[in-house]
């Protein structure tokens, strides 16, 4: 019997009318994920035009390819007689997109639009149901006439969402966030690996990073060969708390790096002198003057609160990154300005998308020093006298 999980259906539909400006968010968003390095398969529409830029019908363009597929060419007979000219076998074509994007299980699937063979049953009905319930993330347009039938078609299983790219974005996992960061990693050699009682560093010629080692074992079975990307890819693959731990560690050897500038000013003071109300998660210190109204709360009382409370600012500790349990936070925040403060944030512009706001975090300047300071047992937080702060702020 198979033990593998059935993956939920995330089934977006995208409304949009006939008076909306710009019906480019899922093309947007797309191109966003592939440059990023996500699997992103589909089809868009665009209308065609001749050299002369008279428009002469209807393309559909697959993501990956880029392929062309002329879905109508009007003639002058088809115009007289009011028909659009669709030519039915060239959708067919256009639906191996989808039908590659199932067998390949895409990371998402992008299908504008729900038309009126859609809306019939036809068209490339079969293809979206087919990859919702094999659980691959799937993003259709849907004009607002239609919601109704899109509602009747999906049984109002899926999500419905403006023709926004932020409100994409929203929908987008947010567990997604470790596979994302892992994606930017370069496939480039780890300089040394130095695993202390309390604390893992990972050095490349380019960046450190440290994180607390979970069970204080000093060895461990990576080959000596082992990339960086490898290394960090454990903090999205491994359960194992010494090879997350490894990740985590390899992962802030990139966005952590040498080069990094930003602004040296502490995200603690963010909120100093404001009116906002403002959730301070975890063991920060109490003494400090975070906002006019300022809720300290235990993390492992935070998730629960934050789902019958809401803030103007939420402070987070970076822990919740190494423990998971960061994604869980960001669905829960609700429109919260949310900042992820410590020793181990990735300082990543990636993680703007995913509802943080503000990145406050530690670069190792000196790695001998930090590499000796490790081996000798000093935790993450003792590496502050070889390391400086700084903060990234989402634009």
């Amino acid at each position: 019997m198979s033990t593998q999980t059935a993956k939920p259906i995330r089934l977006g539909g995208v409304l949009y009318a006939a008076d909306t400006p710009k019906r480019n968010a899922l093309l947007d968003f797309a191109t966003d994920l592939q440059k990023r390095g996500w699997h992103v398969c589909g089809l868009t529409q665009e209308l065609a035009y001749d050299t002369h830029g008279e428009k002469i019908g209807l393309d559909a363009i697959d993501i990956k390819t880029g392929e062309r597929f002329a879905l109508a060419r009007p003639s002058k007979e088809d115009r007289t007689a009011g028909s659009c000219g669709f030519d039915v076998s060239r959708l067919c074509d256009a639906s191996r997109a989808l039908n590659n994007a199932i067998e390949e299980q895409a990371d998402l699937l992008i299908v504008e639009k729900f038309g009126e063979r859609e809306q019939d049953g036809n068209g490339l009905a079969e293809e979206i149901v087919a990859a919702a319930l094999v659980g691959i993330p799937t993003l259709v347009a849907v004009p607002a006439s239609a919601l109704e039938t899109w509602n009747n078609f999906t049984g109002r299983l899926g999500t419905l969402l403006p023709h926004d790219i932020d409100k994409l974005w929203d929908w987008w996992p947010k567990s997604n966030l470790y596979k994302d960061l892992c994606l930017d990693v370069p496939d480039i050699p780890v300089r040394s690996l130095s695993i202390g009682p309390k604390t893992i560093l990972v050095e490349t010629a380019f960046g450190c990073g440290a994180a607390p080692n979970p069970n204080a074992m000093e060895t461990t079975d990576v080959p000596a060969t082992v990339s960086l990307r490898e290394l960090a890819l454990k903090i999205h693959q491994d359960a194992d708390p010494l090879d997350h731990a490894l990740g985590c560690a390899a992962l802030l050897a990139h966005t952590n790096r040498y080069e990094q500038k930003g602004s040296d000013k502490s995200g603690l003071d963010h909120f100093k002198g404001s009116s906002d109300s403002v959730l301070v998660v975890g063991d920060f210190p109490r003494h400090r003057d975070y906002a006019a109204h300022t809720h300290f709360i235990s993390t492992e009382n935070a998730l629960p609160h934050l789902g019958t409370h809401a803030y103007d600012g939420l402070i987070l500790p970076a822990h919740t990154f190494m423990d998971h349990s960061l994604p869980l936070f960001l669905s829960a925040k609700g429109n919260a300005q949310t900042l992820l403060v410590g020793p181990i944030t990735p300082l990543s512009p990636r993680l703007f998308n995913y509802g943080i706001d503000m990145l406050c975090a530690r670069i190792i300047e000196d790695p001998a020093e930090a590499k000796t300071m490790v081996e000798a047992g000093a935790s993450v937080n003792e590496l502050k006298k070889v390391s400086r702060y700084i903060t990234l702020e989402k634009e």
